[in-house]
């Protein structure tokens, strides 16, 4: 699980609490029934109208997917593919096979590396693998941008029903201006409707919404990366060469960045050291 974003989910439910609290507010007054009913199956109703039951029944894997710790597998693929470069050109592009069939034994081995390295050891054409492997990951990116339009969508319906849900409570206000007790109800479910639906819309549903666009991101700049390798060992690339184009995808992993950083500034500082020793 993502830490942060669940961090990220209470700390702005609780600073809009801890606002309300020192103005004097009870938490006992949010929380009521009907406004929640209105807000939420409003919504609801309005998703299950706009999407297929498909896409309805996965949302709660959608939200768990969501909040998942991202995994950067760059820097493993970079070396495979350079492995499998090596091995293609002291052994020839049938080598792979072997390769690929050992790595599908231990599940290790991407779905898409693998289509792509058998159509390079059929020898299918260059251009033909790659629009092949490009046509898969625009299928994928579709299928992942209507799963995150769900939520977008749900954060616009939200406050829509919010505000729905403030008319009807004036209504009640204008239907019973002559008991105080009733109105004072009324006027709570019109605020709090309005709150539900812009709290949630702002701080659930449309994170999520951006967290899965973010995360299919990451997926289609690995994939790509992938593309880049299969057709490189298809050319017959120099090994090191490959490494070298496909280093600029190591941005894709933070830790990876992180440690380039270090090792940039400890060379930056080496010529500095030897320069202040040659003065002694």
């Amino acid at each position: 699980m993502d830490i942060f974003s669940i961090i990220g989910v209470f700390f702005g439910i609780g600073m809009i609490l801890v606002g309300y609290i020192l103005e004097h507010g009870k938490i006992q007054s949010l929380i009521l029934l009907s406004p929640a009913l209105i807000v939420f199956g409003g919504t609801v109703g309005a998703l299950m109208l706009s999407y297929t039951q498909n896409i309805i029944t996965k949302a709660p894997k959608l939200i768990l997917e969501a909040l998942k710790k991202p995994k950067s597998k760059v820097p493993e693929l970079i070396d495979f593919l350079v492995m499998l470069s090596e091995s293609a050109r002291r052994d020839g592009l049938l080598s792979l096979e072997k390769v690929v069939e050992e790595e599908q034994n231990k599940k290790a081995i991407d779905p898409l590396l693998k289509r792509g390295i058998i159509m390079v050891i059929d020898g299918t054409d260059l251009q033909e693998i790659r629009e092949l492997l490009e046509t898969e990951i625009f299928v994928y990116e579709e299928n992942k941008k209507i799963e995150a339009s769900f939520f977008e969508a749900a954060g616009g319906y939200s406050p829509t029903m919010g505000i729905i849900g403030t008319v009807l409570g004036l209504v009640q206000v204008l239907s019973n201006m002559s008991t105080p007790e009733e109105l004072a109800k009324s006027i709570a479910v019109a605020f709090i409707a309005t709150l539900y639906g812009i709290m949630f819309a702002n701080l659930i549903y449309l994170p999520i919404g951006n967290k899965l666009k973010l995360q299919l991101k990451y997926y289609k700049l690995e994939k790509e990366m992938i593309i880049e390798g299969i057709c490189c060992i298809r050319n017959g690339e120099n090994p090191k060469m490959l490494r070298e184009r496909l280093s600029a995808f190591l941005q894709l992993d933070p830790q990876k960045k992180k440690k380039s950083g270090k090792n940039a500034e400890i060379k930056a500082q080496a010529p500095k050291k030897k320069a202040a020793k040659a003065k002694a």
